[in-house]
Formats: structure tokens, C-alpha cells, sequence
């Protein structure tokens, strides 16, 4: 080989990540992580007086900028996810020209990790390992954290008002759907999590498509169920004050418009049914409970 040629297979090692790009990674990470933390402990704020508090005057501060209250709410819902995936870019970008190849080393005891331990192998979700039974158990206590922080508001709401026995029953009716529906919009910031495929947050973070779909359609079960209490705590208010038909159809140009909602719940309730698919996955189940009782009972031959 001549000398001045340069092999295919270059033995050299690659040379180690420049002291820069480490500490710029390292710079990102903790202001994602700080970003992330801030706008989870928010959300858990949310249903109680002190986060509804910081809600009244963070909209109170930008009502009247260019982002309005529309704007302002998404900006303080949605927009922590916005930087974070900005940030997540770079990470990855950083990250990605990093081509450094070292050898992993061999453990002598096995170590414990969340992500691949095994924690619930036959059940609605398949096998689940500790850190998404972990996610599971903080879910569950959020939403009733929820119930519990609005209910304690709503019995505080209602000690205002000096109505008849009938009509505190139908205000609570009301009050309580509205709640729900509050719980259900907090269920859909999580919703509009980016799972695609590719998607750079779950490259981020290290979680498989297949797992997040997985809790993006169980959570997308939990925010119809939510939105359908919603509606059906009005539906049944409205039927004992006898109005459902004058309030259903109310269509008002400025305040609280009930026709879209009905539209979107009534689409969203459809999509609900159709996607559940029981018939299908009865057939599916007939059809593998057959297959593995072929497989594994062999069928006798006469001689």
C-alpha cells in the first residue's frame, strides 16, 4: 500500500468530545430539565387557590399585550414544551457530531434500571416496566389531586351563593361539569405531547414509539372520559331547570359559545366509540387463542 494512501478501516481512535461541547450540553440539559420541572409543578398548582392565583395574574399581565387571553394561555401552557424542543434541537444536533466510539464496560453484577425492569407483564397497558408504572402512579394521583383541590373550590363557591335547595343542587351540577372540563384541558396539554415517530422529545429522553403511543391513546380514553362528565353534568342541570333545548342551541357572540362545545363533544364522542374497535379485538383474540392452542396441542393422528 502506498504511503500516502489512507485505508478503508481507519485503526485510529476518534478523538474524545471538545470541552466545550460537553459544557454546552450540560448547559442545556439543566435548563431543559429546570424548564420542564417549572411547568410540571405548575400543572400540579393548577387545580388549587395558589396556582389558580399565578393563572389570574399572569393573564392579568399579558391580556393586553399582542397575545391576548387566547395567546396568553397557550403561551403558559404550551410554550415551556415549545423551548424545550428548540433546546432538544440543539442537543441533538450537538450530540450528533460528537462520532465518539467507546467501548461499554462489562458489569459484574447485573444493575437495576426503571426503564427495562418489569413490573406488570399481563394487563390493559402489556408489560410495564417500574419507570412507566412510576408514570402511571403520578398520573393517577394528579387527577385526583384534582377532583379533590376543585371540589374543595367548588363547596367554597357555593357558600357565596344563597339559592334554594333545587337551585344549589343545579349549580353544583354546573360548577362540577365545569371542573371536569378544566381537568380534561389539562389532560389535553399532555395530549398534544409530540409522539410521532422521530419525534425529538422522545428522542430526547430515550422512549420508545411504541411505548408512547401506547400512553397517548390511554390518555386520550382518560380526557374523553373527563370531557364526557363535563357535558353530562350541563346536559342534566340544563334538563332539570327545563331549558336543554333553549341553552344547547346558544350560539353567544361574546362569553361562553355552548353550540361549538356540542359539536366537538359529540365529534369527539364518535371518534371515542369508533376507535375503541371491540369487535375486532374480540376476532383478533379468538384468532390468536386459536393459533397458540394449535401450536401447542398437536392434533392426533388416527393410524
Amino acid at each position: 500500500m502506498d504511503e500516502y494512501e489512507t485505508p478503508l478501516l481507519s485503526h485510529k481512535e476518534s478523538s474524545p468530545p471538545s470541552s466545550s461541547s460537553t459544557v454546552l450540553k450540560w448547559i442545556l440539559k439543566v435548563v431543559m430539565s429546570v424548564i420542564f420541572v417549572a411547568w410540571v409543578v405548575f400543572l400540579l398548582m393548577y387545580p388549587g387557590k395558589l396556582g389558580d392565583g399565578l393563572l389570574t395574574k399572569w393573564r392579568a399581565a399579558t391580556s393586553n399585550t399582542l397575545f391576548g387571553i387566547t395567546g396568553s394561555m397557550f403561551l403558559i401552557f404550551s410554550g415551556p414544551i415549545l423551548i424545550i424542543a428548540v433546546l432538544a434541537s440543539l442537543y441533538l444536533i450537538i450530540s450528533g457530531e460528537e462520532k465518539v466510539f467507546h467501548k461499554k464496560k462489562i458489569l459484574k453484577f447485573p444493575r437495576f434500571r426503571l426503564w427495562t425492569f418489569p413490573v406488570l407483564v399481563d394487563g390493559p397497558f402489556g408489560v410495564v416496566s417500574a419507570a412507566e408504572f412510576l408514570g402511571i402512579i403520578i398520573f393517577s394521583v394528579f387527577f385526583l389531586w384534582a377532583i379533590y383541590a376543585f371540589t374543595l373550590r367548588n363547596l367554597a363557591l357555593l357558600s357565596l351563593f344563597h339559592v334554594l335547595p333545587k337551585d344549589r343542587s343545579i349549580l353544583l351540577l354546573e360548577v362540577t361539569g365545569l371542573r371536569f372540563g378544566m381537568i380534561g384541558l389539562l389532560c389535553m396539554v399532555f395530549l398534544f405531547l409530540p409522539v410521532s415517530r422521530g419525534s425529538i422529545l422522545l428522542r430526547l429522553i430515550d422512549v420508545p414509539f411504541e411505548h408512547a403511543t401506547r400512553y397517548h391513546v390511554w390518555l386520550g380514553h382518560i380526557t374523553m372520559a373527563f370531557f364526557s362528565l363535563h357535558g353530562l353534568c350541563y346536559v342534566v342541570g340544563w334538563t332539570i331547570q327545563g331549558r336543554l333545548l333553549e341553552l344547547i342551541f346558544e350560539w353567544k357572540a361574546i362569553g361562553i359559545a355552548v353550540l361549538p362545545g356540542v359539536i366537538s363533544l359529540v365529534a369527539g364522542l364518535l371518534m371515542w366509540v369508533t376507535s375503541l374497535n371491540t369487535k375486532d379485538r374480540a376476532c383478533n383474540l379468538c384468532k390468536e387463542f386459536t393459533l397458540w392452542n394449535s401450536r401447542t396441542r398437536p392434533l392426533k393422528t388416527t393410524e
